[in-house]
């Protein structure tokens, strides 16, 4: 998911399959977990029963009907407590992801999933896309003319993918006959699908201005970071001048 070259659709594709997959193993797979749980307690000879402590009462409000009954069996209090909380937690944290970069791809999707739409659901995805890409009434494509190169475009490589589509259109010099799909494939090679690589820059920033280095130019700042953050392309450009 942190590599620089995935795709979007892609990354929307494997969150959901993962999601997915989390689902069924919080209704199937506690069972299992306790399973290889206790062949590890016993290959490491440790006692396999969990103890029972003592179950604690709270106090009743006044605006409840009845005290809840506490959950007696350990295996279940674990279950409900513990493993069905982490794993509801993994499950809605990627939701959460899911349900921002879906809507982000499905702006962006007619570009590649085009050859499955209709003439009308082209023009309308494509539409959505000009609005997308829309800022003080200036947008970077026009919705009509790019659902005409769509439905114009020759036959694609087999493999379809934002840098494959993109080469195509390079290599047959193809970029000036379908412009505002050049653009909106430009633009779709350039959509992020984690912050790692900003985390990365942050987290190098505290390593070079320190309390020590308070006083330094913006300009000396950006060098530093730069050097820093392209460490392999720096190491190779001395190695160069150096020979």
């Amino acid at each position: 998911m942190q590599s620089s070259t995935i795709q979007l659709s892609v990354a929307v594709d494997l969150l959901k399959k993962t999601r997915d997959d989390i689902v069924s193993y919080r209704n199937t797979c506690f069972a299992d977990a306790l399973t290889i749980a206790k062949e590890i307690c016993e290959a490491m000879s440790v006692d396999t029963v969990l103890k029972q402590k003592r179950l604690r009462t709270k106090k009743c409000h006044f605006s409840y009907e009845c005290a809840d009954k506490p959950v007696s069996d350990v295996l279940k209090r674990m279950e409900t407590t513990f493993f069905n909380v982490v794993v509801d937690t993994v499950i809605s944290s990627l939701n959460e992801r899911f349900k921002t970069l879906g809507e982000v791809n499905e702006k962006f999707k007619v570009l590649l999933g085009f050859t499955d739409m209709s003439d009308k659901d082209i023009v309308d995805h494509c539409q959505i896309l000009s609005n997308t890409l829309t800022h003080g009434g200036n947008s970077d494509i026009d919705g009509r003319e790019l659902a005409m190169e769509l439905q114009c475009l020759p036959d694609l490589p087999s493999k379809r993918m934002t840098m494959d589509f993109l080469t195509f259109l390079h290599e047959k010099k193809l970029t000036e006959v379908f412009p505002n799909l050049w653009v909106a494939l430009r633009i779709c090679a350039t959509l992020p699908v984690t912050v790692s690589a900003a985390e990365r820059s942050f987290s190098k920033l505290k390593l070079i201005k320190t309390y020590l280095r308070s006083t330094m130019a913006q300009e000396h700042l950006n060098e530093l970071a730069i050097i820093s953050v392209n460490i392999a392309v720096s190491r190779l450009s001395s190695y160069r001048m150096t020979m």
